[in-house]
């Protein structure tokens, strides 16, 4: 029997930082893991999707060389060699985490575990393949996986889900999107830049919802612009395979006729342990934390997609530091509470042409939550280095409040937002207010002058804006 002072169920960001964390403590532990380590993440997720993204973005331009005074692009793009380029990619990045692993002698058990009981020590797992690993400290971090719709199954040949798509080697003539939140418009976006002809469905009145409002519409509007059609506010009623292809039938009562169908309505929390004789607190499927990622049971801690909070990797690479650090203070006689996680403060990011990236809270949950706000805005139409890049749509916009002037909110929509984020982050965080910021110097000419003219805009004061 293998034995631990910790055990990590599940190999994504959350449960592989929360190892390599544990290890450079000098606490042992292992991680049941049986798929590559880098959970959907890296082998299915964030990374083979921003190579894709990379690869569309680097073709639009060239295809728009003419804009550059360059020769324009005749070729089509070569799909397998991106397809190759992507999987390399995932390759590379994988392997230097199994590399790390290996290197810090952190056990990794290829084994899918089934079941958890009580144990003299703590707690004992059982795989699927019988091992039993006991443990003093248990990590659930089983992730995710993909919502389906009443009577539609994703069949990974057909309808896809953003998993089955990732493996097509060869682009469909046409591509419905069931969804249109984060994942369907970065996959739309991509399909539509190498040639898809692509059609967004969205149950809700918008897209990205749970985004700002006007950078939603704005979003939108980019989008039908590159040539994606978008309907909002209807469903999806069945989906049949015909002579021609899959026929989508609206709710409104049209239809549509694709090659493929990727259904992207969301995901669930993965949490399919047999809990032998044991009570863990759960709520729609996913498992009830405390603020330092403890579930229900003792010693028990939970982390990433399981526990129904932010679907993010870098949301449960946090919880998981978080979980590790309660441990290790409780391992060392000493438990006490560390700093619990902001999650209104989490970036988040959609990696779409233009990009989306927002912290902190959107101007109805501002006017909701303070009632008075100050918003600025500053468009990228008037910032030097956007317009050089040829790269002038899109905006920032920032939020504070009223009556203390802080900051509390920061979006941002066109040329490398998930980058400029960091900075509204790392501002709301500190609780930073206009007249503060002004003490901090941005280099000229960068795309974070528009942070800064809009940040100044709180005030009126913003040099550049008419």
């Amino acid at each position: 029997m293998h034995s631990y002072q910790v055990l990590i169920i599940g190999g994504g960001p959350g449960g592989y930082e929360s190892a390599i964390r544990l290890n450079q403590y000098g606490i042992t532990c292992a991680v049941v893991e049986h798929q590559r380590i880098g959970g959907i993440c890296l082998n299915w997720g964030c990374i083979p999707t921003k190579a894709l993204v990379k690869s569309a973005e680097l073709y639009t331009e060239m295809k728009e060389a003419q804009l550059y005074g360059l020769p324009p692009l005749e070729a089509r793009a070569d799909y397998p060699l991106v397809f190759e380029r992507k999987n390399k990619t995932v390759e590379q990045l994988v392997s230097g985490i199994e590399f790390l692993f290996r290197k810090r002698g952190i056990p990794v058990i290829a084994e899918k575990a089934v079941s958890v009981s009580a144990s003299p020590r703590g707690y004992l797992v059982r795989t699927d393949q019988g091992t039993e690993i006991e443990t003093e400290f248990l990590i659930i971090a089983t992730g995710s996986v993909p919502k389906e719709l009443p009577g539609i199954r994703i069949d990974e040949q057909n309808i896809l889900s953003s998993t089955g798509i990732l493996n097509l080697s060869g682009l469909p003539d046409s591509l419905a999107v069931v969804g249109g939140g984060v994942i369907g418009c970065e996959f739309a976006s991509i399909m539509n830049s190498f040639g898809v002809r692509t059609h967004i469905v969205e149950f809700l009145p918008r897209i990205v919802s749970t985004e700002d409002e006007e950078l939603s519409k704005r979003l939108s509007l980019a989008l039908k612009k590159a040539g994606i059609r978008i309907s909002t506010g209807v469903g999806v009623q069945s989906i049949a395979t015909t002579a021609e292809g899959q026929e989508v039938t609206l709710s409104d009562g049209n239809k549509l006729t694709v090659d493929k169908v990727l259904l992207s309505v969301g995901r669930t929390p993965a949490n399919n342990l047999e809990w032998n004789g044991l009570q863990l607190a759960c709520e729609r499927g996913a498992i009830g934390i405390d603020g330092q990622m403890r579930t229900s049971l003792p010693k028990v801690y939970a982390i990433g997609d399981v526990t129904g909070k932010m679907q993010l990797a870098h949301t449960a690479s946090k919880q998981g530091l978080i979980a590790v650090e309660h441990i290790r203070s409780c391992i060392n006689g000493t438990p006490h509470d560390h700093p619990e996680l902001d999650y209104a403060n989490i970036p988040r990011c959609t990696f779409t042409n233009p990009e989306l990236a927002s912290v902190g809270l959107t101007e109805d949950e501002a006017k909701e939550k303070f009632s008075d706000i100050l918003v600025g805005k500053f468009p990228f139409s008037a910032n030097g280095k956007a317009i050089a890049m040829g790269s002038s749509f899109g905006f920032v916009k920032t939020i504070a409040r009223a009556d203390t002037s802080a900051l509390v909110g920061l979006h941002i929509i066109g040329a490398n937002a998930a980058e400029l984020i960091a900075q509204g982050a790392i501002l709301i965080a500190q609780g930073a207010t206009p007249g503060q910021v002004e003490n901090v110097v941005f280099a000229h000419p960068t795309l974070s002058e528009a942070l800064k003219e809009a940040i100044e805009d709180i005030r009126s004061l913003s040099i550049h804006k008419l």
